[in-house]
């Protein structure tokens, strides 16, 4: 299993922007990809991290030319939530241990 962790900068006055494109844009795209295996969203008032999990590097390829990634990208760019320099980075998995996981659809408080 791999693990892609993505790092932008925010606007901190857009972060609720920034949340909403997650929950209602950017996951149910994640969940179409072949390979997707899961994801966790994290962020700062300044900062925005998710990181998703993949089978394989195929499936990590296959994402980052699929056109509805690539849209989603269009329009998180437009959506006016960035700001500075965003990092891209692949590793292998070897461990994880969430107690108590609860599922995006009960959100955690």
């Amino acid at each position: 299993m791999l693990a892609r962790l993505w790092t932008t900068g925010l606007l901190p006055e857009r972060v609720s922007v920034y949340e909403s494109f997650a929950n209602d844009i950017s996951l149910p795209m994640f969940r179409e990809q072949d390979g997707f295996l899961g994801c966790v969203m994290v962020r700062s008032e300044h900062e925005g991290l998710v990181l998703t999990f993949w089978r394989d590097h195929a499936a990590i390829h296959a994402l980052e030319t699929s056109p509805s990634y690539c849209n989603t990208v269009k329009r998180l760019q437009e959506a006016d939530v960035l700001a500075g320099s965003r990092r891209l980075a692949v590793y292998q998995l070897h461990l994880i241990d969430i107690e108590g996981l609860v599922t995006h659809e009960h959100r955690l408080p």
